[in-house]
This record gives C-alpha cells, sequence and structure tokens, in this order.
C-alpha cells in the first residue's frame, strides 16, 4: 500500500491527471492472429486497433484476452520525466517488497543504460523496501513519442490454465482462438447469455466458465459430449452445463450464438446440413458468431443477418473465418 501525505500533491492529482489516460494496455500477437486481434479489440473498445499500445480511460479486465500481455494503471504522466520524479517525492509513496521496470515499445526507443537510470530515480523517492525478485508491487515506467506515463503495472497470466484437457481433437479451436471468440461475442456485457449448439469437447465453453460467463453447451453426438462433460469436471465445473443434444429441438433463448460450424473432419458433413445448423442458429439468439472454413457471408444474409465484423485465420493451408452478426 501506499500513502500521500502531501496536501499540495492532492490537487495536483486532481488537476493534472484529470484529462489523462487512466490505462495503458500493451498488446502482442503473431501475424496470422493480427485479423482476430483487432476483430476483439474492435469489440471491446468500440474503435479500430491502430497500434500495440492503447491508451483509453475504459478499465477492462486484460485478463480476458490472450492478446493483451499488461497493463499500465497510469498514476502520473509528462513529457518532463523529472515532474514524474518530484511527483512521486511529493505524494510520499511507502511500499514494501516492490521492483521498478522500464516497459520497451516498438514506437519510441530508450537506450538500456538510460532506461536503467530511470528506473533507478524512479525507486529512489519511495520508501519500503525492494524485492526485486518476487515483488507484491510492480512499478513501471515508459516513454511513447513525447510522453513519459509511470503507474502500476500487472502482467498476470490466468487464461492458460484449461489448457491440457484430457480430451481434444487436433482439428478442435485451440484455446487462443475459444477465449478471443467470447470476447468477442459479449464485448464488455459479460451478463449475456451464450450458448454454444455444437460445442464439440467444450473449449467455448469452458474459456466463457472461466471469465465467470452464462454459457450452455450442446453437442449431438453421445462420445463427444461425454467428452466435454468430462473436460468441464476435470477443472471444477458443472459437467451438466454441456448436455447431448440436436440444436434443432432447443426451445430455449440466448443473447448470443456461437458455432463452429461442423465440416466434416472424421465423417462427411454436407453444405446443405451446413445450412439447416445455420437455419437453427438464427431461431436461438439475436446474434451468431459463426466459426466456419468457408466465407459464408452470403448464406448468412440469405437467412437474415447482417454482418457486423469478421476476421480470417490462415495457418498454412489451413483457414477459418470468424463472422459477428444479427438479425436484421
Amino acid at each position: 500500500m501506499y500513502t500521500i501525505k502531501s496536501k499540495h500533491n492532492k490537487n495536483v492529482r486532481n488537476g493534472k491527471r484529470k484529462n489523462m489516460y487512466k490505462y495503458l494496455y500493451i498488446y502482442n500477437y503473431s501475424p496470422h492472429e493480427q485479423q482476430l486481434c483487432e476483430m476483439e479489440f474492435r469489440r471491446l473498445f468500440k474503435e479500430n486497433m491502430t497500434s500495440k499500445y492503447y491508451l483509453s480511460n475504459t478499465y477492462f479486465d486484460y485478463t480476458r484476452s490472450v492478446f493483451i500481455k499488461g497493463r499500465l494503471n497510469i498514476m502520473y504522466s509528462s513529457d518532463n520525466f523529472d515532474k514524474i520524479v518530484e511527483f512521486i517525492e511529493e505524494s510520499q509513496m511507502c511500499y514494501y517488497e516492490f521492483k521498478v521496470i522500464y516497459l520497451k515499445n516498438d514506437i519510441t526507443h530508450v537506450d538500456y543504460q538510460e532506461s536503467l537510470e530511470k528506473c533507478r530515480q524512479i525507486a529512489h523517492p519511495i520508501d519500503g523496501s525492494v524485492n526485486m525478485q518476487e515483488p507484491k508491487v510492480i512499478f513501471a515506467i515508459t516513454k511513447l513519442h513525447n510522453q513519459w506515463y509511470f503507474g502500476t503495472y500487472d502482467d498476470e497470466l490466468v487464461w492458460s490454465h484449461c489448457y491440457e484437457k484430457p480430451h481434444s481433437y487436433s482439428h478442435s479451436l485451440n484455446i487462443r482462438d475459444a477465449r478471443t471468440l467470447v470476447n468477442i461475442a459479449v464485448g464488455q456485457e459479460t451478463s449475456l447469455k451464450l450458448i454454444d449448439p455444437c460445442c464439440g469437447v467444450g473449449t467455448v465453453v469452458l474459456e466463457a466458465l472461466s471469465m465467470g460467463i452464462d454459457i450452455e453447451g450442446y453437442d449431438i453426438n453421445r462420445e463427444v459430449s461425454y467428452q466435454a462433460r468430462c473436460n468441464l469436471e476435470h477443472f471444477g465445473y458443472d459437467p451438466s452445463v454441456i448436455q447431448r443434444k440436436d440444436m434443432r429441438i432447443i426451445e430455449k433463448q440466448y443473447d448470443v450464438v456461437i458455432m463452429d460450424i461442423p465440416y466434416g473432419v472424421y465423417s462427411p458433413f454436407s453444405y446443405e446440413q451446413q445450412l439447416d445448423l445455420l437455419k437453427g442458429a438464427f431461431s436461438l439468439a439475436p446474434s451468431l458468431l459463426l466459426v466456419s472454413h468457408i466465407p459464408m457471408n452470403k448464406e448468412l444474409e440469405t437467412l437474415g443477418y447482417e454482418i457486423l465484423d469478421c476476421a480470417t485465420i490462415i495457418k498454412g493451408s489451413f483457414q477459418r473465418y470468424m463472422t459477428l452478426c444479427w438479425k436484421k
């Protein structure tokens, strides 16, 4: 914990910080994931992604996204580094077991020796104790263009705990894609109710549950639905969230359908059967997030959907198309 004892500094914080950004989200993605990352970003923040370094006043639980490396909770910013040191001195901060790091970025290069010196200057006026190996608090400093940003840094990784499932298939969605699909489906509205009517071994369901999002899964295949329930139980979730049922006889209503449409990896599954599933999805919810191996925008529009956004993942010769749409 830290304390701020200076009355003057309170005015500084309430005045100079009034129009300052509160958060810096730091992104990273591989080239084949860029479109999917940008689609998730648009859904979460309602604007186009222009940089891997996103300054915002909007709080977002960064652990939900596989693309966010960390979040800087900005305490002060200035084009003059000495002003940041002055802010720390006036704040009379006291932290125990902290460390200070410099966040490198691709926009503004700061020499390694200079970054070390900046960290030393930041750490010097902070009372308490330093712990470089297992700090309880991480302070960070970085420079973007001509502006310095200082604050606490969070980089906890929590989303990978469902990586090793008891049951999986080579063609199943990986957890990175599945988690991103859930974020695209709900955006910031985590109270939405989701359904995955062709859930397979339950990867999307697992990722939604891990974020506290209400979801139900169904699969018509007896063995696959059983394996999906085993996966849920393995990670401590209620296995009854997934049921063996034909999606075309489901009568409940949901907010969003997430459907990785079957395309016959191990058994024949015709184009006509895919269209039949799309018709079934139309009756379940006003919105659909479709994953398909071919573009299906024309089919969706014919059914009565309006295309909101889309992205493509290409890995070698394998492609997946992600399409977000809603009923017109």
